[in-house]
């Protein structure tokens, strides 16, 4: 019996793994959860990048889409079955189209119960059931641009979760309902062991913790007289009054 499981379980692995090796000859990476204590909420991560440290904002891994799509970017995301799979992806260039695309999805949808392509610029957001007819196959995703960025390497942030019941559970209430799992965690407070930690949410991308205006700026604007250019809008009366009478002054000197 053990000998047949693990051939079961080999093959289960085996069908999502053949086809992003046919669609990505140049290999494909297998999503590795990064653990919930190094989910970096600083606001500095880029800098700290900068400094040479491995940093995963709220989660998030660095990848690069190659130009032209050569190589696209392809995952594996073992554990997914029967799940509910959450991506989040976010460019820094936000004037490139991209596209998630379920590896399965060969121009027909044969996946009854969720989406298999999402597309757009900037952030992007995919929900995923890795559910087939067969109910044994893993998830996997491809990474592609459209267009806006043929000519370039892009750097991409990704991020995937997956459901904690799967839907052999059934449904029992709204709240455990799987079929909403994704909606339902974009309020989620961001845990580490069980513990919330509060304004932490999973529902962010990389650049929502970079502040709009930055703590300190370059340099200072310093006021004249106290006053600001606004409120300046004509010389005070009193130095009118002088310039009126040096110049009379001196028309009669003359």
């Amino acid at each position: 019996m053990l000998y047949i499981a693990l051939g079961l379980l080999l093959s289960t692995h085996a069908t999502t793994r053949t086809k992003i090796g046919r669609k990505c000859p140049d290999g494909y990476d297998e999503w590795d959860d990064v653990d919930s204590a190094e989910w970096n909420f600083d606001d500095d991560w880029e800098d700290q990048i900068s400094d040479g440290d491995t940093v995963y904002p709220a989660g998030f891994r660095n990848y690069t889409l190659g130009r032209y799509n050569e190589p696209p970017v392809c995952m594996f995301v073992d554990g997914s079955r029967n799940k509910k799979i959450e991506i989040l992806m976010e460019s820094p260039m936000e004037n490139v189209n991209l596209c998630i695309t379920d590896a399965d999805y060969d121009g027909i949808s044969n996946n009854e119960v969720g989406a298999v392509q999402n597309c757009g610029t900037g952030k992007i957001y995919a929900c995923f059931t890795a559910a087939q007819a067969e109910d044994t196959e893993n998830f996997g995703f491809i990474v592609s641009c459209e267009e806006g960025c043929e000519d370039m390497d892009i750097e991409l942030w990704i991020r995937v979760r997956l459901s904690t019941r799967n839907w052999d559970a059934g449904k029992t209430d709204t709240t455990t309902d799987l079929e909403h799992w994704c909606e339902g965690e974009r309020g989620t407070t961001f845990m580490i062991d069980d513990v919330e930690q509060p304004g932490k949410y999973y529902y962010t991308y990389p650049s929502d913790l970079i502040p709009d205006e930055p703590s300190n700026y370059p340099f200072h604007i310093q006021q004249i007289f106290g006053r600001n250019a606004g409120s300046q809008t004509k010389p005070h009366i009193w130095l009118v009054s002088v310039v009126a009478l040096v110049g009379l002054a001196c028309l009669f000197a003359i």
